[in-house]
This record gives structure tokens, sequence and C-alpha cells, in this order.
């Protein structure tokens, strides 16, 4: 298996080297025992203390159960040997490993997450020098994933041995593909890392850094033109989220609040606003806080909240068609929403239950280093939120594989920065393979 940076920091292979010299010692203890008795039985005789039928009897079991404790002896000597060498060998890749890893940290500009993916560190730099670092972080990803691979390998290979020294004694393994592998402990262990070994794996690993670089801040810059302020975040890769604070029309409203995505070429994403309504404005939305998001097909989702309490959301389709939005999908909402700077939105907790708005507050937290992903990355796992998740994780991961699963829908606008994989992977893998991706970057995304 492929192991998590985290797990392999945590593995000891010399407790193998100690297990498999107290398996052997251990099988020839035994089979020592058994001959003393079977030596202090057969020299009975010559003391004339047992004779006859029953002491023959009693020689010949023991010589059986001798035959038997040295085959045992044998057994747990090879197994032993297995994984005493296999200690040898994991240890070995797990130190280099672990090495080049923390080589990689102490360098300050980039780093190796949890998923053994190198990735830039965040920090004030022009696209230039994120461009550089990009290919610094691909360069050192080749090296990573040959001794990630040299781990699995390992592992694999003391597995491997262990199995055919204990099946040389007549132990006969589960078989994998049947039955014995839905017995708790017989299951074979799965990567928990994208696998580099081949093209689904390398890709998910770009992925990661693409969705990485398309969230971290690397220049901030503030406009002020009259009643507007506008702070532009550009990220490392080279995609943008704007920020804007407009005061300009005081007379039926607060302050709007509005951030506006942009991919690196340009190209309109998304725009979610949060606005409150004066009450001597000539709307029905009269006191109502309204927080709205635009996609670039057009599609369009508000959310209102009026001082009373009442909350009513609706979306409405680029070909005319609207629909309400269930109110329980917002009374537990999913980590992205809660999760303050990261989105924009205000932390839910702190609004006594109330619809996930944008906030100044949090807005103001994110500068140049930061993680933020934007609001619309909130929307997209409210609406796919799955209200029979037993665990906040497990919504987040639900959350993530239906938007994943859409074609064509929220999938760009869920995981930012990589809407290249877009139809093209779509019709590649099919909704079963985008289904598996959304999944997969699902467990990424919350376990954080």
């Amino acid at each position: 298996m492929l192991p998590s940076r985290s797990r392999l920091e945590r593995w000891n292979p010399d407790s193998l080297a100690f297990t498999g010299q107290s398996i052997q010692d251990s099988g020839r203890a035994v089979a020592d025992a058994v001959t003393t008795m079977s030596d202090n039985i057969d020299t009975m005789p010559e003391t004339r203390a047992w004779s006859g039928d029953a002491h023959t009897a009693a020689t010949r079991m023991f010589d059986r159960a001798q035959d038997q404790a040295n085959a045992f002896a044998a057994y747990t000597r090879d197994v032993g040997a297995a994984l005493r060498d296999g200690a040898g060998t994991i240890g070995a890749a797990r130190t280099a490993l672990l090495d080049k890893a923390d080589e990689i940290d102490m360098g300050g500009q980039l780093h190796v997450s949890d998923q053994w993916v190198v990735l830039i560190t965040g920090a004030a730099m022009t696209a230039e020098q994120a461009a550089a670092l990009e290919r610094r972080a691909q360069a050192e990803q080749v090296t990573v994933n040959a001794l990630l691979l040299a781990v699995g390998r390992a592992d694999d290979a003391t597995a491997a041995a262990v199995t055919a020294a204990a099946t040389a004694h007549g132990y006969d393994p589960p078989d994998p593909t049947g039955w014995d592998n839905l017995t708790p402990g017989l299951q074979q262990p799965g990567d928990e890392v994208p696998n580099p070994a081949g093209a689904a794996g390398l890709m998910q690993q770009a992925m990661l850094r693409d969705i990485d670089m398309s969230r971290t801040i690397r220049d901030t810059s503030i406009e002020v033109d009259g009643d507007i302020t506008t702070t532009t975040h550009t990220m490392q890769d080279g995609s943008k989220q704007v920020v804007t604070e407009d005061n300009e029309y005081q007379w039926d409203r607060g302050p709007t609040l509005r951030v506006t995505h942009y991919d690196k070429d340009g190209n309109f994403l998304s725009q979610t606003s949060t606005v409150t309504w004066k009450d001597t404005t000539t709307y029905s939305l009269r006191g109502a806080t309204t927080t709205s998001t635009r996609l670039a097909d057009g599609t369009l989702l508000e959310r209102h909240q009026w001082p009373n309490g009442r909350v009513e959301a609706k979306v409405y389709t680029p070909d005319g068609r609207e629909g309400d939005i269930p109110i329980e999908i917002l009374s537990n909402p999913p980590t992205a929403i809660a999760g303050g700077a990261l989105t924009g939105f205000e932390r839910y907790v702190d609004q006594g239950g109330s619809v996930p708005r944008l906030s100044a507050d949090a807005l103001k937290g994110v500068g140049v280093g930061a993680k933020f992903a934007g609001p619309a990355v909130g929307v997209a796992e409210m609406l796919f939120n799955v209200a029979g998740a037993q665990s906040a994780f497990e919504r987040c991961v639900d959350t993530y594989t239906g938007a994943g699963s859409v074609v064509g829908g929220f999938a760009p606008l869920a995981f930012p920065g990589v809407g290249w994989i877009g139809a093209g992977f779509i019709s590649i893998a099919g909704s079963q393979g985008v289904g598996a991706l959304g999944t997969f970057l699902g467990n990424q995304f919350c376990s954080r």
C-alpha cells in the first residue's frame, strides 16, 4: 500500500525485526520443550521406571509431536526471517522518503502535503516566480514519486514474503477476490494517496496541486474609487478573486459585499454578493438580507432572510426555470460554508442558524499566502450537501462526490482552477469516473 505522510511517520519498521525474532524464538522454544519431553520419555527404560507397550506408545506419540514441533519451528523461523528482512527494506525506503520530504519543507518555498503532493508555500510572489516554483514542484514530484513507490514496493514485497513463507508450510492465504476479503482484518489495505505508477494517480497529483494553487493568494492589491473599494486577490495559478465593497446606493440598501471569481485566462466563473435592504426600500425585500450567486452559465441562486426569521432560497436556470432550494440544506451546512475566511462567509454558528452570507470580517482575514477558495465553493457544497450523512466529514465527502458527478454543472465551480478537467475528462471517465474523482477530492478537502 501507499501510506499517507502522517501514517508513514507513525510506522516503526524496527518493530518488524523485533516481532520476527520473537516469533522465531517462540517457535524454537516450543520445539525445544517438546524435544526435552520426548528425550525424557525415550530414556525412561534405562532407569527401569517405565517400560512396556504404554511406554512404546508414548514414545511414538512424542516422536510425532517432536516432528510437528520442528515443523512449527521451521515455520516461525521462515516467517520471522521474512519480517526481519522486511524491516530493513521498509525502513530504508521510509527514511529516504521522509528525509526528502523534510528537505523540501525546510527549503521554505515548497512543501510536501500529507498526500505526498509537492505544493508551493503561500507567500508574496510574482507570476514569473509562481511559474518557476510550479516547475520546481513538478520536478521534485518526480523524485518524491520514485521514493513513494519504493516504499510501496517494500511494503508489498514484505507482505508477499511473509505470505510465501507461511504458504510453504501449509498456510492457505485468503482469496482477495472472494468472501474472505469481507472478513475484518483480512482485507488488503488500499492506497491512501494517489498512486503515481499510473496516469490516473499522476493526474490526481497534478489536480491537487492545481487546486491548491487556485486557492492560495500570491498577491493582493486595493483600489478605492469614491464609495467603492476593490480588493483583488491574485492566486498562484493566476486566477483572481475580486472583492468589492460598494456603498454607492445607500438610499435603499446597506453596503454591498461582492466576490467575483475569474479563471487564470480572465474568464468569468462566478459572482456572489450579500446586501441588506433598508426598511425604506420599496421592494418586497424590505429589511431582508440577500445573498446571491451567479454562475458563468447564467444560473442564479438567491437566499433571502427577513428580520422576522423567514428564509427563502431559490434557484433560477438560464432557460427560465426556477425552483425552491430546501431550507433544510441551509440548516446544516458543510465545512466550506462554516469555514470563515476560506470562503468569505460568516461562520454559521455565529449567525444563530441564519442563511450563510458574505462577511466583511471574514474577508478581512484574507491576504497574501492565505487560502481562499471563494464563496462559490461554499455554495456548491451547500447545494450538494447530503442531509442523511452520518457526520460532517461524510457530508463533506458526499458533497464533493455529488459535485464531481455533475456533467457541465457545478464541478468547475466546486474545484476552482481545474476547469480544464471539464468535458474532456467527463467524456473519458464517464459519470462513475467523475464520481470517484469527487470522492477522492472530497477526502482531501474534508480531512483538512
